[in-house]
C-alpha cells in the first residue's frame, strides 16, 4: 500500500466520522464558560529515536531524552502561559569519516503574562520573556516582547471527560437520553475543581465528595433508568475515565498580539545584540468535534532598524490537525512553514510536515511513531522516522 493511497483512505475516514449523522449532545465545546481556565502538564519524554535518509542512504541518526513543562491559567483580568523543555541528546553522521555519536543538550522557557484592561473586555497589555540555552552557548539568550493584544482562549478538557462519562452512561443504558446542557456544564466544573475538593477533604477522603456530587448532578435530571441513581456501573465509568484513560487538552478561542522584541542578553558577551523588532503573533484554536481540533500558531517579526524593517523577517506558520480516533489512539498531522529573509538577499523557505500516530498503553505512559517530510530551499528532500516513549507525571 503506496503512501499516497494510505492518506487518502485516511481522510476519508475522517471525512466519514464528521458525515456520519448520530445522535448528538446537548452540549458543545464552546458552550462551556468558566471563571477560571487552567492547565498543568509535566511530562518525560523518556525514550525518542530517530534516522534521517537521502534516497536509500542513512545519513543521519539521533536519540533523545526530554522534559517538558506546560501551564496555562486564565482567569480574568490575568492570564499567564509557560512552556518549559529541557533535553539532552546524542547524534551521528554518517556522512562523516569519523562517526562517532556526540552529545549535546537544550534549555527553552517561553512565558507570557496578559493583564485585561477590564473584566468585560478582550483587550490585554502582556510581556513575554523567553530563554534559551544550548551546548556552545556561553550564557543562556533571552529576549522580551512588550506589547498589546486582543483574545482569549478557554481550556474545555473537563468538559470533554464530562462528554466522555455521558457516552459511557448513554451506552449501557444507564440515563436514557443525552444531559441537559446546563448539567454537562456543571459536571465539567465539579470535574475541574479537583484540587480544590482534595484541599477542602484532603488526599484519603475527597474522591468520596467529588464523585458524590458528580453522580447528584446526574441524578436529579431525571434521565437515569428506572429513577433511581446511576449506581455502581456508573461510578466505575467515571472513575474509568478520569484516572485511566487519556484525553486530550481541549481549547478554544483565539488571541492576536503585537509588540516591541527586545535581545536582554546574547548567547555570547562578543556577539552584538540584534536592533529591536516589531513582532506579531496570531494564535488560534477549534475544536471541529469532541474527537477532532484544529490549532494554529502565526509569528513574524521584523526589525525597526532603518532599511531592514520590512526587508528583514523572519515567519513562521504552523497547523495542527488532532483527530482522536479511539480513546486509545491519536491521530496528529502537524505543518509548519518557515520563512527567512535576509536585507539585499532572497527569501528562504522551509516545510517540515508531521505525520504522527501516538498509542496510550496506559494513562500516563504512550508510544508514539512520527513520520517527517522537510525541505528546505537549496537542500535535499528529507524523510525522517521518530519514535518516543512518554511517561506524564501530572
Amino acid at each position: 500500500m503506496n503512501t499516497q493511497y494510505f492518506l487518502k483512505a485516511l481522510v476519508c475516514c475522517m471525512l466519514t466520522a464528521i458525515t456520519t449523522s448520530a445522535k448528538a449532545q446537548n452540549v458543545s465545546v464552546t458552550d462551556y464558560k468558566v471563571p477560571v481556565s487552567r492547565v498543568d502538564n509535566l511530562r518525560i519524554d523518556a525514550l525518542s529515536f530517530n534516522f534521517t535518509t537521502e534516497g536509500t542512504e542513512v545519513i543521519h541518526e539521533q536519540g533523545e531524552v526530554g522534559l517538558v513543562y506546560k501551564k496555562f491559567y486564565s482567569s480574568l483580568p490575568f492570564a499567564y502561559f509557560i512552556d518549559a523543555l529541557s533535553s539532552a541528546s546524542y547524534f551521528r553522521q554518517f556522512s562523516f569519516e569519523d562517526s562517532e555519536r556526540t552529545g549535546t543538550y537544550e534549555m527553552n522557557l517561553d512565558i507570557q503574562v496578559q493583564k485585561y484592561f477590564q473584566e468585560t473586555n478582550k483587550f490585554f497589555y502582556f510581556v513575554s520573556p523567553d530563554a534559551l540555552m544550548r551546548k556552545g552557548f556561553g550564557r543562556p539568550q533571552s529576549d522580551v516582547i512588550l506589547g498589546l493584544g486582543y483574545g482569549r482562549f478557554i481550556n474545555a478538557t473537563a468538559l470533554r471527560k464530562a462528554v466522555r462519562i455521558e457516552d459511557f452512561l448513554f451506552e449501557e443504558g444507564v440515563i436514557s437520553d443525552f444531559l441537559p446542557k446546563d448539567t454537562m456544564i456543571a459536571l465539567g466544573q465539579i470535574i475541574e475543581k479537583e484540587d480544590e475538593y482534595r484541599n477542602i477533604y484532603g488526599d484519603r477522603t475527597y474522591l468520596h465528595y467529588w464523585y458524590e456530587d458528580m453522580s447528584s448532578e446526574i441524578d436529579k435530571t431525571g434521565l437515569v433508568t428506572g429513577g433511581g441513581n446511576i449506581g455502581s456501573i456508573g461510578l466505575f465509568r467515571m472513575r474509568e475515565v478520569l484516572t485511566q484513560e487519556q484525553i486530550s487538552d481541549r481549547f478554544f478561542g483565539w488571541d492576536v498580539n503585537a509588540g516591541v522584541q527586545y535581545q536582554l542578553q546574547t548567547r555570547d558577551k562578543d556577539i552584538e545584540r540584534p536592533p529591536a523588532a516589531l513582532a506579531i503573533n496570531v494564535r488560534y484554536s477549534r475544536p471541529i468535534s469532541w474527537r477532532m481540533q484544529v490549532n494554529t500558531d502565526f509569528k513574524l517579526d521584523t526589525p525597526f532598524k532603518r532599511d531592514y524593517f520590512r526587508r528583514e523577517y523572519n515567519i513562521r506558520q504552523n497547523i495542527d490537525f488532532i483527530y482522536e480516533i479511539t480513546n486509545r489512539i491519536a491521530f496528529v498531522s502537524s505543518n509548519t512553514l518557515h520563512i527567512n529573509k535576509e536585507r539585499d538577499q532572497d527569501a528562504r523557505f522551509r516545510h517540515i510536515s508531521n505525520i504522527s500516530f501516538t498509542f496510550f498503553i496506559e494513562n500516563k505512559i504512550s508510544l508514539t511513531a512520527i513520520e517527517q517530510i522537510s525541505k528546505e530551499e537549496g537542500l535535499p528532500f528529507r524523510q525522517s522516522l521518530h519514535f518516543a516513549l512518554s511517561y506524564r507525571i501530572f
